[in-house]
């Protein structure tokens, strides 16, 4: 494994992983109830905390939105709540947060305002439906928030655990669709590996980074030995070609994919818990591997063994 990942690997993996964009500041724009509800999810277990709100999160009503570029411009996401809100007071927030460049998002969470983004001038795309763990309807706020974000979205995660394991999530998606067509078009035995280890490497440290904790080489190798354990799916994939003539690309994307899905959402649930990570976890996670391996029919027990 290590003359698959050369160090400048790792290097790049704890750079990416710590980023440089910083978080975006939000406004949500609402009244009443609604808003304090709103901005109370967005809020929940932030190290920020007062009251109920993020020192990252400003809540305003309607008429206090500065029409001001200048003033507006401190905002790269603006939240409209359409509960409570009527469209004709929307507008004028609408336009005043785009004019200073801001990604403007609506939440509409019921079916009487559904004509509510038509009438304040938002596009579908800029709309979600749900709040939360479990809404009723999606896409969720959390969801477009992360999406609106952009290379900021891994350090605003660390400030909002509410928007947290979205952001998570998107990371394991892409990474794993990444790997998924690594699979596919890299043709020669074993020259996928570098480059979905590379990748996984970068899913674990940026889910650790969501999670606050400490980016450094020391932690990026202990790392590799959880992404060592994701080599034996691969290697059964690239040994497959020998029982689906003509289909070991798709085995080999399945696998670079689900295996890497998997990886991703152990780091998560790892990182849920709280536990910081140590060599003695990492080996746990190997024997676990091998026990799999155990358990495999004949044929494929030899090949993940050799």
């Amino acid at each position: 494994m290590a003359s698959s990942v050369s160090i400048s690997k790792i290097v790049k993996a704890v750079t990416d992983a710590r980023g440089t964009a910083e978080a975006p500041r939000l406004c949500v724009v609402g009244a009443g109830a609604d808003l304090g509800r709103v901005v109370g999810v967005l809020s929940a277990g932030a190290r920020d905390e007062t009251g109920g709100v993020s020192a990252h999160i400003d809540a305003l009503a309607p008429a206090d939105f500065p029409r001001e570029q200048r003033l507006a411009g401190r905002w790269y996401i603006v939240i409209l709540v359409a509960a409570g809100c009527p469209s004709a007071d929307a507008v004028p927030v609408v336009h005043a947060a785009r004019r200073a460049g801001a990604t403007v998002l609506g939440l509409v969470e019921t079916q009487g305002d559904a004509s509510w983004p038509a009438e304040t001038g938002l596009f579908d795309d800029e709309v979600a439906r749900g709040l939360g763990n479990d809404p009723a309807e999606k896409p969720t706020l959390e969801h477009k928030i992360v999406q609106a974000a952009g290379d900021g979205a891994g350090a605003l995660a660390q400030l909002l655990p509410s928007i947290r394991r979205t952001y998570c999530d998107h990371v394991v998606l892409t990474n794993a669709a990444q790997n998924g067509v690594i699979g596919v078009v890299v043709i020669i035995p074993g020259a996928d590996m570098p480059a979905m280890t590379a990748n996984q490497i970068r899913m674990v440290l940026k889910i650790a980074h969501a999670y606050g904790e400490e980016m450094s080489i020391d932690r990026a190798v202990e790392i590799i030995s959880v992404v060592g354990a994701a080599f034996v799916l691969r290697t059964l994939a690239r040994q497959a070609l020998d029982f689906v003539p003509g289909f070991g690309w798709a085995v080999k994307g399945a696998v670079g994919f689900s295996g890497t899905i998997a990886l991703g959402q152990a780091a998560i649930a790892y990182f849920e818990n709280g536990a910081p990570l140590r060599v003695s976890r990492m080996q746990r996670v190997n024997r676990q591997v091998e026990k799999l391996q155990s358990r495999l029919p004949g044929p494929l027990k030899r090949l993940a063994s050799g």
